[in-house]
């Protein structure tokens, strides 16, 4: 890799922002000489790329469709630029390297549902994750579906890590025992700081582990990460176990609602301790958005019609939604605090089947009005909903619209949406990159794409005369590195 990891935009930029001898045009003109962000190795020993990568295309699989000078320089500085992962479920790297690991693994994750949404059984997707099955047979049930997926923005992550990282310019019936060969010899120590601080030149990611989501400890790796974590178990309560949970976890014998709230303060400061950096709800998945205003009076009663001696064991959704609207108001004043960013799920949920009217943002609005001490980072565009998702970031100075995920669901409406963001709301919140994979090789290439993603659109907006020249390179350092940041400093 041409330049170490201390010749960044950060180092160049310094120089330009302090107003000395290099005007803003040559600035850019500067800026298009350094090579793209080329993953280099030193021998064809290197599975990761050993090779230089010289011309290959920023976050795309073909050639971008313009070469202007405006273009070519926001290219080139979004390449050199760190970015801000505001979402990411990365395993840790042991785990990573304790698994077994070939060229399937870069369908284990979001792919996989693109494969059944194509047709795919649930059971062929599953066993392509088994590596007793072999390679080929896994192949040949892979192919037929592999045609149709590889457009989506799925399949293009996928073909960007492939290339940029494995040297494999295509998936097909040629290469992919030899992506699987490469892979799995670049699954070793160091793996991560090659992938995600090297090539991916990822300053830090937001991980939400999901290993913990239900009070275990905190797995802290401060190399790589800012930990969140999720209090929904406090939240989304069903049945007896549900209670019994949280007092193993806790230690707090839960009877009244009163506990319960003891509880969540006892599993708080413990997670405090461990480092926690914020707070994130999936709920989305499991319920919709809107958590009313609801007494403890109305609380009280509802833990006793479901956990008291007179409950009846079964399922009361309307007991179930007030005693859980209770609790993430509870939960998010314990965020004001102790002063932690809050990250809630918005817009469509992973998997196969789900009811994407839970998640319109608008359900939150209430809540967000109600909290405005709280930083609320909103995620994935809202999509289908971006333009509540929107609003919502316009008008309230404590929502934060985050685009992580979006540009692998649909690159298009992700560029859609940040130049709609551009123009709406206040520069200084927009957050634009969160990988949100399993895997770093997702990560990597997701980062990719967010950063083309980027320069296209603000190079869009200086040719179409919206921005001036002068402007695009601080709102692309903000917007993919700087407002992450602060978010979470």
């Amino acid at each position: 890799m041409s330049g170490g990891p201390d010749s960044t935009t950060h180092g160049h930029s310094h120089h330009y922002h302090g107003g000395g001898s290099l005007s803003r045009r040559k600035f850019f003109e500067a800026t298009a000489a350094f090579t793209p962000l080329a993953l280099v190795g030193s021998s064809g020993a290197d599975p990761l790329l050993a090779r230089e990568a010289d011309g290959t295309p920023l976050g795309v699989v073909g050639k971008p469709g313009s070469d202007s000078t405006i273009w070519k320089s926001l290219r080139e500085l979004a390449a050199r630029t760190s970015v801000f992962d505001t979402h990411e479920h990365l395993w840790h790297e042991d785990v990573r390297l304790a698994k077994k690991v070939d060229f399937f693994l870069l369908f284990s994750h979001y792919t996989n549902d693109d494969l059944i949404s194509a047709g795919m059984s649930q059971q062929a997707v599953t066993d392509l994750q088994n590596p007793m099955i072999p390679l080929e047979k896994r192949w040949k049930d892979f192919a037929p579906y592999w045609p149709y997926t590889r457009t989506t923005g799925y399949g293009r992550c996928m073909l960007i890590a492939a290339r940029d990282l494995y040297g494999i310019e295509d998936i097909n019936e040629q290469t992919y025992r030899l992506l699987s060969e490469r892979i799995s010899a670049a699954n070793r120590r160091g793996l991560y700081e090659t992938v995600l601080k090297q090539k991916a030149r990822i300053e830090l990611s937001v991980l939400d582990d999901l290993t913990t989501m239900s009070g275990e400890p905190l797995k802290p790796d401060p190399r790589f990460f800012k930990i969140v974590t999720r209090f929904d178990y406090f939240v989304n309560l069903r049945k007896r176990e549900d209670l019994e949970h949280i007092e193993e976890v806790t230690g707090v014998s839960v009877h009244s609602v009163a506990d319960l709230e003891s509880a969540l303060e006892t599993a708080m400061h413990k997670r405090l301790g461990e480092g926690l950096a914020g707070i994130k709800s999936g709920l989305a998945y499991e319920r919709a958005l809107q958590y009313d205003q609801v007494s403890r009076s109305d609380a009280d009663r509802a833990f006793s019609r479901l956990f008291g001696s007179a409950a009846s064991g079964l399922p009361d959704p309307a007991c179930q939604k007030l005693l859980g609207d209770h609790m993430m108001h509870k939960v998010i004043q314990q965020a004001a605090e102790h002063h932690l960013p809050f990250q809630i799920h918005t817009g469509m949920q992973a998997g196969n089947r789900n009811h994407v009217s839970w998640t319109n943002p608008s359900h939150l609005s209430d809540l967000l009005n109600e909290y405005q001490q709280v930083r609320f980072d909103l995620f994935h565009g809202g999509y289908p909903y971006c333009g509540e998702f929107v609003t919502l970031a316009k008008n309230l100075p404590n929502v934060y619209p985050d685009l992580c995920w979006l540009h692998i669901i649909a690159p298009g409406v992700a560029k859609r949406l940040l130049h709609e963001l551009i123009e709406t709301v206040p520069a200084n919140k927009i957050l634009g990159f969160g990988g949100d994979f399993f895997h770093v090789e997702g990560s990597y290439a997701h980062a990719q794409m967010a950063r083309a993603i980027a320069a296209e659109v603000l190079a869009e907006k200086v040719e179409q005369g919206y921005l001036k020249e002068e402007e695009a390179p601080t709102l692309l350092e903000r917007i993919i590195c700087r407002n992450g940041k602060e978010l979470f400093s």
